[in-house]
């Protein structure tokens, strides 16, 4: 019997991409696979809480430890991200999976926001772990490409798609001043520059010819600056957080789905509004167009011009709209659980097989 420990460094219960990831891992392997056993392993401060530095230190300090109570054939690092805490001894027979490079970007000064020396700091030492890894997964071919291009780490890394996360029954979303009925637009992100949130408003402004249309961002409050650049503009509605039925019910609702990020590592909202039914509109970020195909309309995060007239073209063209509602369904529906549970599988087998560390 094979053992394979799963390592989660996200505790399961807040809400939360890798929450979300570990739950579609597990589901994937089950019922287990013939000649492996599955454990987990969480690494991560039990006191919960607190900034994600201090739950970096308690790695530092605590990893070996806890790996060591955890003995196992391979270990899969759910989070490429935290590769820094895997013991060296211990890279051989670790597997992880890279979701994105963003703070590798950054620190090339190819995405905005430069990491602080503590942050560089880590990301040397996940480099370094990553390429001392028996193997990767990566969420798309984008992120393998990224790897080989920022890393010099290629020839066995394989692209597993994560598959649509289920939501719950859509239960009805209140946003303020949203007045029932009414056409708009639909984001889904949080602050950081490479969503573009910024890029979501320019977009909506220039549709200020439709009077009737409004625009619904969700997530964190806007940043000042964000919240400035909107207020000359009507109808713009910060919606903050909402939970996964109220998330489903904005998809539903919504005229399409606005997504200019200027970087993502794979584009799980895009996956989850063609489900729901909601067109969409994105960037031409690698990973974008990889997952949504010829099922959304895309033009370059940095021209609004375009995005907005791609925009306008769904509003005003019911038989387009439709013909691009029916793609979505059809694509997200390819995005499915067995055949991440194969990939890994695969994965797991040929990372047993690799006997030397690599440089």
């Amino acid at each position: 019997m094979k053992r394979l420990v799963w390592i989660r460094t996200a505790p399961p219960d807040p809400p939360g991409s890798m929450a979300a990831y570990a739950e579609l891992v597990r589901r994937a392997v089950e019922p287990p696979a013939a000649g492996w056993s599955f454990s987990v392993c969480d690494l991560f401060d039990p006191r919960g809480g607190g900034s994600m530095w201090r739950h970096h230190l308690w790695r530092l300090r605590h990893a070996r430890r806890v790996l060591a109570a955890h003995p196992a054939d391979l270990y899969h690092w759910l989070d490429g991200s935290m590769a820094a805490f895997i013991p060296p001894a211990l890279r051989v027979r670790s597997v992880a999976t890279v979701h994105d490079l963003i703070p590798l970007l950054q620190s090339r000064g190819e995405l905005p926001g430069r990491p602080s020396w503590p942050a560089a700091w880590l990301i040397r030492r996940t480099v370094d772990a990553l390429r001392g890894c028996a193997g990767l997964c990566a969420d798309s071919a984008a992120t393998q490409a990224d790897l080989a291009r920022l890393a010099g780490i290629a020839g066995r890394v394989a692209v597993v798609s994560v598959p649509l996360r289920p939501l719950p029954p859509p239960r009805p979303a209140a946003v303020a001043d949203l007045p029932p009925g009414v056409r708009f637009i639909l984001h889904v992100g949080h602050n950081a520059a490479y969503k573009n949130r910024a890029g979501v408003v320019d977009v909506f402004a220039r549709l200020d010819d439709l009077p009737d249309l409004h625009l619904v961002l969700v997530g964190p409050p806007p940043t000042p600056e964000l919240r400035a650049r909107s207020a000359a503009l009507a109808h713009v509605h910060f919606a903050g957080p909402v939970d996964d039925a109220a998330l489903h019910d904005l998809y539903r609702r919504a005229a399409l789905f606005l997504f200019p990020s200027l970087y993502e590592g794979y584009g799980m909202p895009v996956l989850e509004a063609m489900a729901a039914g909601c067109p969409v509109v994105c960037s031409t970020a690698p990973a974008l167009v990889e997952v949504a195909g010829a099922a959304a309309l895309c033009a370059p995060a940095t021209d609004p011009e375009t995005l907005a007239a791609a925009c306008r073209s769904l509003l005003a063209d019911e038989a387009l709209r439709r013909r691009q509602i029916e793609r979505g369904r059809v694509r997200a529906a390819g995005f499915d659980v067995a055949s991440l549970g194969r990939s890994l599988l695969k994965c797991y087998e040929q990372a047993l097989e690799r006997k030397e560390p690599h440089g």
